[in-house]
């Protein structure tokens, strides 16, 4: 973008660990308003520049447009007056920082990555804006915050996890170990790192008070006994023995953490975690992960990769409903690449390998693919009513929503409004904020044509916020946008 940028002149110093504060040429600086602050924090910790639409939602969310663009310039103008005149890079569609400004969020985030542990655990000097709330105002922003404080407190964890691993200094390890269990008292992993540590520090009995400590912990706050693994390796040290003999390695933990990096829409990550799930699965196990594989370069609009991995779930198969499941995403993930004949051949196809394995999750999959391609609403309803009668709440999600739009291109507007507030309701339920992002963002349409423009923004203005949390920079935005109907 054209931007008008100030010269260079002091580095602005922004510490959003525990209190807020603003530094320039080490004077603090106090914004006049609390959504200055929160702006500041914003921009600073998602590093990129952004859309004055989208910064005006985030903090003003029960303003309508034009007055929210309002107090988004009188704040960036009380913010450039307070920050000398520099540091606020701007043009008429978007607002960034300048790189004279050095975060500590950045900077621990920097460190950990550079492998420079100690550094980035000093860095972390409290939780991420502790006691700072714009008190009910924007909920989006809050929501922001305390996922923002999740991911930098595990960030944290990992940090310690490994100081308490890597340092040579046992004192230095045990301190690293105690600081990941203050994190949180109930993560029995880090309470296993320093009860191996006191061990081998000679502290049998500071291993037993910690595993004693664990245990209290688990009872009073979950009302439940510490795991195997744990009591393993306090049978262990009672023993005199620094390690319990070895277990089997867990199996599946990669695919299942791929399926919650899935429902979050952090597509980079759930594309990791499968192809680490591929590497170390059974030959039996390959296609089910395969397929999961295909579907998120499916929701990222990578067809090439989507169709490699549904042909590679479909390779050597011989379960006769999951190739069916697969050939009815497929099928949709032809129909979004825009190419009709192929996708009704695959639906077809679905349709009669789900007939022929009498499986109901696929035959509900195969009604939702026929009735979007050929727009006959009855195969929604067919596969609304198997969803209903098997319990799956994805299939369910899908055929409402399509219904839906089926009813809304017949007209029947508040039918399809019902519809799909109802599939909202239970998408939600799931987690899945992608779909989530697409229902709001089809409720949005659906209540303006309506002429219920305040509920169609406040929709709408959830839809930007969940998309733009999925997005990835540089990466397939627009398909990540496109979603529909599935």
């Amino acid at each position: 973008m054209t931007v008008r940028k100030p010269l260079r002149k002091g580095r602005v110093r922004i510490d959003l660990f525990g209190a807020p504060r603003i530094e320039r040429g080490g004077v603090s600086i106090a914004p006049d308003t609390r959504k200055a602050l929160a702006l500041v924090a914003y921009l600073a910790v998602t590093k990129r520049a952004q859309a004055r639409d989208r910064l005006a939602a985030l903090l003003w969310p029960e303003a309508d447009a034009e007055r929210a663009r309002g107090a988004l310039r009188r704040t960036l103008s009380s913010l450039r007056t307070a920050l000398g005149g520099e540091h606020l890079v701007t043009d008429g569609h978007r607002v960034a920082l300048d790189e004279d400004v050095d975060c500590d969020v950045t900077r621990f985030r920097a460190l950990a990555a550079e492998g420079r542990l100690g550094e980035a655990a000093e860095a972390y000097a409290g939780d991420f804006l502790a006691g700072f709330s714009l008190r009910g105002e924007a909920l989006e922003f809050e929501e922001w915050q305390l996922a923002e404080a999740d991911a930098l407190r595990r960030e944290l964890s990992g940090v310690l996890e490994r100081l308490a691993q890597q340092d040579a200094d046992p004192e230095r390890a045990i301190a690293a170990a105690k600081r990941w269990v203050a994190i949180d008292p109930l993560h029995e992993p880090a309470h296993r790192a320093l009860m191996r540590l006191y061990a081998r520090a000679g502290d049998r009995s500071a291993a037993l008070r910690q595993y004693r400590e664990c245990a209290r912990q688990l009872d009073r706050e979950l009302g439940v006994s510490p795991l195997p693994e744990t009591v393993a390796l306090r049978g262990a040290i009672e023993q005199g023995e620094l390690e319990p003999a070895p277990r089997p390695p867990a199996t599946g933990v990669h695919e299942r953490v791929g399926d919650l990096y899935t429902l979050h829409g952090d597509y980079p990550e759930a594309i990791a975690s499968y192809q680490a799930a591929l590497a170390e699965s059974t030959p039996a196990a390959r296609p089910a992960i395969a397929h999961k594989l295909a579907d998120v370069h499916h929701r990222r609009g990578d067809w090439e990769q989507a169709e490699r991995h549904y042909r590679e779930a479909l390779r050597d198969d011989d379960d006769v409903a999951r190739r069916a499941r697969v050939t009815a995403d497929w099928s949709l993930a032809a129909h979004r690449r825009g190419d009709p004949a192929r996708a009704t051949r695959l639906a077809e196809e679905a349709l009669r390998l789900a007939e022929r394995a009498d499986d109901d999750r696929a035959l509900a999959q195969a009604h939702n693919m026929l009735g979007i391609l050929r727009r006959d609403a009855t195969h929604f309803e067919r596969s609304l009513a198997i969803a209903e009668r098997i319990g799956h709440s994805e299939a369910r999600v899908a055929a409402l929503n399509n219904l839906a739009l089926a009813a809304a291109r017949a007209g029947e507007r508040e039918r399809a409004v019902r519809l799909t507030e109802d599939a909202l309701t239970l998408s939600a339920s799931i987690g899945d904020r992608h779909r989530e992002a697409a229902l709001h963002n089809n409720l949005a349409d659906l209540l303006h044509e309506a002429g219920h423009k305040g509920a169609a923004m406040r929709h709408l203005k959830r839809a930007v916020a969940l998309f733009a949390e999925i997005d990835e920079p540089d990466a397939r935005e627009p398909e990540v946008w496109k979603l529909v109907e599935w």
